[in-house]
């Protein structure tokens, strides 16, 4: 277990070195758990947003791993690993994971302390859960922490559950062990609760603080266990940053244990890898042409790598519909459009008009105004915002759109070369899961509206197979037979034929048929209803899936297996940030009725942060007779596209959840219309505007 972590933690530190090498001042650390906190308790802090922290730790008796992500300012998601040893060097013989929440009530200001709320093992084993209301308040070079905990950080039992007198259901008796995972009903519920507190203080040396704590956890069912001793509720300890993405920890626990953490963090916004390939944008001539020319606009976006087609024109403007990467920021592509458009437009014309299309999905027309553009790129005496002032958005018309949609051979090809690092660190009967798998993918265009994607996948290394020591093989198994699909080196990821329209503004439609994913074929579709401007969409997808065979070539075959699944689905974009809310209703691939609910942050740079969670009517059972009802995880990409010689969308993808669950599971859906449709929004535009120029 403790070599495991420490590859991984390695593998980690090799991604997570930020631009920024100066340590930063006051800089709060990870404590035993993986979230931020002293030595054994939690604090108030809270990560930059965007920051991905890998952590682990030892006391005795236990090991910790912990992924944790700032997925918004004031809310921390961690998936930690708990294996309880008898040595750190020797194997583990139980296993207690959980998923971790920390929520900031109130932001620190100078009267009040920041305030936060705490969730260990939210969802997970009991053995770790407990919940606690945090305070921290900063003054000079010292940061104090005090609060109330419940569940095994509260333990110690100082007074009667205050929460009792809201309603009796808080006062309930708690069970701090056992195989049914720790869920909502348990939530600071108990006859009593605990007090800690604690301090930090940052020295004078660089990157140096010590810590001091006072803990409310008895270690009750610790002490049950033969030769275990309980410590002191006391701590003393001290933490060293020798750099700004890396924690070193150790501290002496009630005199009797030792504690010891390393964590690699970095900001995802700081990633160096972009969605593109930095290059020079087309020159914007300082002076209009005799007449316009549409075929030359077309024939110099070509060469700049724009498919720039059916032109219209009037007295006074010239439109085109615009192809665009969905993985990169449309404004770029508008502003290096309109440039091949201005140049070629003639003395008169003073509307550009560009209209964005995605795999033949589209939304508006956007009508630029030429004089600021000239100012902007020709002159270099305007701006983005200027450009803005300007810009109309106007509704394409679609009446004149055919089904079918133009012919236009095989002029679009997207290649993409993607790695994907699946992890899991909450498995009762396992420690940790890993699988690398290297995704070769191309989409290619047979008419405006009809696409083809083909994938192929090597899997480069596994260790799925340990699930096959502990559990049963399902006689209809969903996902728990990943481990015969990554036994082959190489397969067919996917391989479909899609069609793809918008049949009215803000009405979007697809249908697909083929191996759409890696375990499961079929057909489907999806209808998407995101109205331009707004902050919400709606829509539905339903598909007949089939499951494939991974004992047949390159796992083509199907085992018999098939059924209908489907899905209602709301997204809400929360205003002022680049974050989506998504829920999802349905019948998943086992035939269970279920929810999801998902949060979703997209960064400037490309890279994506994701957390979710589902719950169904069915459960999912581990060796010891444990059940959840509940799958939850965790989502990165990181895009690789500014790399010479690879394709513009490549990136790394990261998914850190369990594996082989059966309840829970959906269809990997191919090219959502969700994402597809996001470059054409409303938010999309206006965040990367400032790209128009680029």
């Amino acid at each position: 277990m403790l070599r495991k972590l420490c590859q991984i933690t390695l593998a980690i530190a090799a991604t997570s070195y930020p631009a920024d090498t100066a340590v930063a001042e006051r800089a709060p650390t990870a404590g035993l758990y993986g979230a931020l906190g002293l030595n054994t308790v939690p604090n108030a802090r809270m990560e930059k947003t965007g920051t991905v922290r890998f952590s682990a730790s030892t006391s005795d008796p236990y090991i910790h791993g912990t992924l944790g992500i700032q997925l918004a300012e004031p809310f921390y998601v961690g998936l930690r690993q708990t294996a309880l040893v008898s040595d750190i060097f020797s194997d583990p013989d139980r296993f207690f994971p959980g998923v971790d929440l920390k929520l900031r009530l109130l932001k620190e200001n100078a009267y009040r302390p920041e305030i936060a709320l705490g969730l260990q093992s939210a969802i997970g084993h009991k053995r770790m859960a407990g919940e606690t209301l945090t305070l921290s308040k900063g003054y000079k070079d010292f940061d104090f922490t005090g609060g109330i905990a419940w569940g095994r950080l509260g333990s110690a039992a100082h007074i009667s559950n205050p929460l009792k007198s809201i309603s009796n259901h808080f006062g309930e008796a708690r069970t701090l062990d056992g195989e049914t995972p720790n869920m909502m009903d348990d939530w600071f519920t108990g006859e009593d609760v605990g007090f800690f507190a604690g301090i930090e203080y940052f020295t004078p040396l660089e990157g140096l603080s010590l810590k001091a704590d006072w803990g409310a956890d008895r270690y009750i069912v610790e002490s049950q266990m033969n030769g275990f001793e309980a410590p002191d509720p006391w701590s003393l300890g001290l933490t060293y940053q020798p750099k700004p993405w890396i924690d070193l920890g150790a501290a002496l626990i009630g005199g009797k244990k030792l504690y010891a953490t390393m964590s690699f963090r970095s900001p995802v916004q700081k990633w160096p890898g972009l969605n593109r390939k930095k290059d020079k944008p087309p020159i914007m001539r300082p002076y209009r042409t005799g007449i316009p020319l549409t075929g030359e606009m077309r024939k110099s976006a070509i060469r700049d790598g724009l498919q720039l087609h059916n032109f219209t024109k009037t007295d006074n403007a010239v439109n085109a519909v615009l192809p665009i990467d969905p993985s990169i920021q449309s404004p770029l592509f508008i502003g290096r459009a309109a440039r091949h458009m201005a140049n070629h437009a003639g003395p008169d014309l003073e509307a550009l008009s560009v209209t964005p299309s995605v795999y033949g999905l589209k939304s508006r027309r956007i009508i630029l105004n030429r004089r600021d553009l000239e100012r902007a790129m020709a002159y270099h005496e305007g701006s983005p915002q200027e450009i803005w002032r300007n810009t109309e958005f106007k509704p394409v018309d679609f009446s004149s759109d055919s089904l079918v949609g133009r012919f236009l051979g095989w002029d679009q090809h997207i290649f993409n070369v993607a790695t994907e690092q699946a992890l899991s660190l909450s498995e009762d009967d396992n420690g940790i899961l890993y699988r690398t798998g290297l995704l070769l993918e191309q989409r290619g265009q047979l008419t405006e509206k009809l696409w083809t994607e083909n994938s192929a996948r090597i899997d480069v290394t596994d260790n799925v197979h340990r699930i096959r020591h502990f559990r049963l093989p399902s006689p209809l198994p969903v996902r728990s037979n990943i481990d015969d699909f990554a036994d082959r080196t190489f397969s067919v990821e996917r391989s479909y034929i899609g069609w793809l329209t918008t049949l009215k503004p803000d009405l979007h439609v697809s249908l697909k048929a083929g191996y759409l994913e890696e375990m499961y074929a079929g057909l489907g579709g999806e209808v998407l209803y995101r109205p331009f401007g707004k902050t919400f969409a709606i829509g539905a997808e339903g598909w007949w899936a089939l499951k494939r065979d991974p004992y047949t070539e390159l796992n083509l075959g199907l085992n018999g297996d098939r059924l209908l699944t489907g899905h209602l689905q709301a997204w809400y974009e929360i205003p002022g940030t680049n974050m989506t809310l998504q829920a999802r209703v349905g019948r998943y691939l086992a035939e269970d009725l279920g929810a999801t609910l998902a949060l979703k942050h997209r960064f400037d740079n490309g890279a994506t942060l994701e957390a979710f969670a589902t719950a169904t009517d069915q459960a999912d059972f581990d060796v010891f007779g444990s059940q959840t009802h509940l799958f939850s995880g965790l989502k990165m990409r990181l895009p690789l596209g500014n790399i010479p010689h690879l394709p513009v969308s490549s990136d790394i993808r990261i998914k850190v959840e369990p594996f082989g669950r059966d309840t829970g599971q959906s269809v990997d859906t191919p090219m959502p219309l969700y994402e597809l449709t996001e470059p054409l929004s409303y938010r999309h535009i206006a965040n990367n505007w400032n790209s128009i120029i680029e």
